[in-house]
């Protein structure tokens, strides 16, 4: 996928600015809420996922730390889990470095650094500006109403990358470092299963679930380095030590 994509999808994550693959590791709501459709004869999808890193002259070689990619079912929807969702701003850092969510959930942006932040996305899925605050100031909050991949940075820091993955069900999951995942509540009948990791390209497969059974599911994705991204007005940062508060 080149680096500047702009592309809809309908199942799938829209794409802006980045050459993105999507995978991450389940929420504690939307696990919840998985759990609440296993008994209605829902199914179970896990397996694993090989990941590639490319390095010099396009050669590949397998990634130590397996975690953070998304795997998610497309197809159907459920209602967001009333919970809110949360990235926090930490050791000049978002963690998580990858959420994943349902439609009209709303995510809460909590600083826990004593230093400002300024949090935004220029996606055109969900752009939105926070605004500068810290810790001592109340955590802001952001509704997503529309499926698709949302980049989230900070306009002071721009070490500071976390991707908002809004998805029409809670059907997904992110793997752990040996590349694991276990999707709880999936419906029974084919759907498709998507994978994502930021710097891949999204692989897809079509998959049975069986009722009250669990598939089994071997997915692979290669990675490469993701562009530098710019503030929201347009402009690059200044060099490093010399970010602005402002």
């Amino acid at each position: 996928m080149p680096a500047m994509v702009r592309a809809s999808w309908r199942g799938g994550i829209r794409v802006w600015g980045l050459a993105i693959a999507v995978l991450v590791a389940p929420a504690a709501p939307a696990a919840a809420q998985a759990q609440a459709h296993a008994g209605d004869g829902a199914g179970r999808v896990r397996g694993s996922v090989t990941l590639l890193r490319k390095g010099a002259f396009g050669r590949t070689a397998p990634a130590g730390d397996r975690s953070g990619v998304v795997v998610y079912l497309s197809g159907f929807a459920r209602a967001a889990p009333p919970a809110q969702a949360r990235l926090a701003q930490e050791g000049e850092a978002f963690r998580p470095r990858i959420l994943p969510i349902v439609r009209g959930q709303t995510v809460v942006f909590p600083n826990g650094d004593p230093i400002y932040h300024n949090v935004f996305s220029v996606s055109p899925v969900n752009p939105f500006d926070l605004g500068q605050y810290k810790s001592t100031d109340p955590p802001r909050a952001e509704v997503f109403e529309t499926s698709g991949l949302v980049p989230v940075y900070c306009n002071i820091h721009p070490r500071m990358i976390a991707y908002v993955v809004v998805l029409e069900n809670d059907a997904y999951a992110v793997t752990d470092a040996d590349g694991r995942f276990a999707i709880e509540g999936a419906p029974p009948g084919r759907h498709v299963l998507h994978a994502w990791t930021p710097g891949a390209e999204r692989v897809s497969r079509e998959i049975e679930v069986r009722p009250g059974a669990a598939t089994e599911v071997a997915l692979e994705l290669v990675a490469g380095r993701i562009p530098p991204h710019r503030r929201k007005d347009g402009t690059p940062y200044p060099r490093p030590g010399l970010e602005a508060e402002r």
